[in-house]
């Protein structure tokens, strides 16, 4: 493990349930609210999945790792990502926590032994999603953001869980990207990873 993360993981011990793991790992860091949204995101992944006739221990674990990131104190994620040599992407300086993912797929190797490219992937565009994605991508994506607990009405969630459950994925996934993209005026950053597959998605239904 790379020393770098030995202050989230001192008397972390490991068990091999990575439910129980994942526990440990936010209790020990006192992130109590990552661990609930976390919880909630996998139940959603493992229910998304049953309902396309997949099996879902790749999306449940994916879920499970997503957010490990948060433990991270977000005005240190971009220069932790540089020291491990992640690629920091020059429009992800204009927002620290934009590199979240991509620290949450690195934490999920190097802490928990993940080496599961699907998985790993999944984990890397589970805020921004991404152009060619695979079905653990897409079910990662649609939980964490139909998992949101908002004050207040939200159409778009709203609308994005009737057409995942009407096995309509992709459809669900551009009502999120549209949305933002909408947004884009009122934003610190719209992902370079967000537009592209935005623009796969809209091609693909012309």
């Amino acid at each position: 493990m790379n020393p770098i993360f030995m202050e989230y993981t001192r008397d972390l011990v490991l068990s091999g349930d990575l439910k129980e793991d994942i526990t440990s790992f936010f209790k020990l860091n006192h992130d109590i609210r990552t661990l609930q949204h976390t919880l909630e995101v996998a139940e959603e992944a493992e229910r998304i999945a049953k309902l396309y006739g997949l099996e879902s221990e790749k999306m449940v674990c994916a879920a499970f790792l997503h957010d490990i990131s948060n433990v991270v104190p977000v005005s240190s994620m971009i220069q932790i990502s540089k020291t491990l040599s992640i690629e920091v992407l020059e429009q992800e300086l204009t927002y620290d926590r934009s590199v979240h993912q991509k620290l949450s797929r690195y934490m999920a190797e190097d802490i928990f032994g993940i080496t599961d490219d699907e998985i790993l992937g999944a984990i890397e565009s589970h805020t921004t999603h991404k152009p060619h994605a695979n079905m653990t991508d897409k079910i990662l994506f649609v939980s964490d953001k139909i998992s949101w607990k908002l004050p207040g009405e939200h159409l778009y969630l709203q609308e994005m869980r009737s057409k995942v459950d009407r096995l309509e994925i992709d459809e669900a996934i551009l009502i999120y990207l549209n949305y933002i993209w909408g947004q884009r005026d009122k934003l610190k950053l719209v992902h370079p990873w967000l537009i592209s597959a935005r623009e796969e998605l809209i091609a693909d239904t012309l």
